[in-house]
């Protein structure tokens, strides 16, 4: 039921008591209210080809969930599974009507809940098809997985460059970005998007690329999830894929400094084929460790020789080459050993779900020797602080990514050598504030060392002056894109794209 009908039912019921001096009448007042809301959701579900999964049904508890357990208190009124586009637009049309409060769900991997709500989740998780046109283009639903895309693309020897989380959705992905092992090949997610089919906040759809409603498709090649509508279907550029080369390499702790070094001055400038991830980690009461591993489009002998440097930095306890197919590969980095269909969060598949916290920041010049001192002195700290894992990620960019002019989509970083994401993890049976409070030294530790942006993927609610550290430059035109197709503010967060600059 919407707030604006609650409050008037509530301000009645108290005019009422005072007057009559007579209780019983506000629980009529509930029982009404609550007939009512009862009426509008059958009404959804009687609209829709989907599901309408409401609170105390069958299923509403797994239905509800999203990646992150940290969440799981929140619970909407209902989660809307849509079978169609036609679907997705009844539901925003009934919850137009009714003013009650929508976000749009494909994957459920927002780092800051944003996929959930107290009003109705728009799943899209079953427009989930993906296949190739006449023209070598991948037309994929919105609620497509990623290990999904890189399946049914591969069986006709093709890809879109995307993440390396199997259960991430493809719109979710697109929408923020998208990075991963072949982006500094090919581009990211967004920069190979041609077309969008997208529900407005009227329920209406358009179709969006260069020629039709061009603004929207530029806002959407980085513009974030859930700020100008729900994105329905997407069209891809897709390239030719085959036989790659991994390589996966660990050291000693006491060589991490000199590691890190190495690493940053060698991937930011490699040939474009190679991509390439750096992990400095540690478990309370375990040992800190550093890794790599990476991707290389070509082959194994190619590799080895490439990353020499980096294994020659330390004295490495692992050091392997191996040559994969481009499936089976992404497999790897998924850390799916089962099958395709296992590969997927219950109940269909057998991947956990995890209680997590993220940060990022985007390095655009190396870090200096006080910076990796500083990076390596986190980690060794988290050894002794909280109760589960932290992990910092470096990610390559350059190559592909960073030739695309910073105003040419809504995705600004595009000089940035390499990411930097700040995960901690714990059980769900923890407290939660020593992990967190060990995330937000270590992110504050490392600022003098970073640039001021952040990825907007890796959504942190945390983040002070966000707007600018995940749209820098590109905010004002994407304020604009806002007012134009949602000037309501009907799909909005506590980081959504706002209607005037703050």
């Amino acid at each position: 039921m919407d707030r604006m009908t609650r409050r008037e039912l509530l301000a009645r019921g108290g005019r009422v008591a005072l007057v009559a001096g007579v209780a019983p009448f506000s629980g009529r007042l509930v029982e009404l209210a609550s007939a009512r809301s009862a009426g509008i959701y059958e009404e959804l579900a009687h609209e829709l080809r989907g599901d309408v999964v409401r609170a105390g049904a069958a299923g509403y508890d797994q239905a509800r969930l999203l990646f992150d357990t940290r969440f799981d208190a929140v619970k909407p009124r209902a989660v809307a599974f849509c079978e169609s586009p036609a679907d997705v637009q009844r539901t925003v049309r009934w919850a137009r009507r009714h003013a009650v409060r929508i976000v749009p769900r494909s994957g459920g991997h927002s780092y800051g809940g944003y996929s959930a709500t107290s009003g109705v989740i728009v799943d899209v998780s079953r427009l989930n098809g993906v296949a190739l046109d006449r023209h070598g283009q991948a037309v994929i639903g919105a609620g497509a997985k990623l290990i999904d895309v890189y399946d049914r693309l591969a069986r006709h020897g093709r890809t879109v460059p995307a993440g390396s989380c199997p259960t991430v959705g493809i719109a979710g992905l697109t929408l923020g970005g998208g990075v991963g092992f072949a982006s500094r090949k090919y581009g990211l997610t967004c920069d190979n998007l041609l077309e969008a089919t997208v529900v407005l906040a009227d329920g209406s759809a358009v179709v969006c690329n260069a020629r039709q409603h061009p603004d929207l498709y530029w806002a959407l090649r980085g513009g974030g999830g859930g700020n100008f509508g729900i994105v329905t279907r997407l069209v891809f550029r897709t390239h030719p894929i085959g036989q790659v080369a991994t390589y996966a390499l660990e050291w000693p702790w006491t060589d991490a400094k000199t590691v890190v070094q190495a690493w940053q001055r060698l991937t930011p400038h490699a040939p474009d084929a190679f991509f390439s991830v750096l992990n400095l980690n540690a478990t309370v009461g375990g040992r800190p460790r550093i890794t790599s591993a990476g991707q290389f489009l070509g082959t194994v002998d190619q590799l080895r020789t490439l990353v020499k440097p980096l294994a020659d930095a330390g004295t490495p306890t692992r050091f392997t080459v191996s040559s994969h197919g481009y499936l089976d590969a992404q497999r790897i980095w998924a850390g799916c050993s089962g099958t395709i269909a296992e590969c997927h969060l219950p109940p269909q598949g057998h991947l956990g779900r995890l209680t997590l916290k993220g940060k990022s920041s985007f390095a655009n010049r190396q870090l200096s020797a006080g910076g990796i001192d500083t990076m390596i002195r986190q980690i060794e700290a988290r050894v002794s602080t909280g109760s589960g894992s932290g992990v910092i990620l470096l990610d390559s960019y350059g190559g592909a990514i960073n030739r695309i002019k910073k105003n040419a989509t809504a995705f600004v970083h595009r000089d940035a050598l390499f990411s930097m994401q700040y995960l901690a993890y714990w059980d769900p049976s923890s407290p939660a504030a020593p992990n967190l409070r060990w995330l937000g030294t270590f992110y504050a530790a490392m600022q003098p060392y970073v640039s001021d942006f952040a990825y907007q993927n890796y959504i942190d609610p945390d983040l002070r002056n966000w707007q600018h550290a995940y749209y820098g430059a590109n905010l004002g035109r994407l304020i604009a894109v806002k007012r134009r197709y949602d000037p309501q503010n009907v799909f909005r967060s506590r980081q959504s794209i706002p209607l005037t600059r703050p």
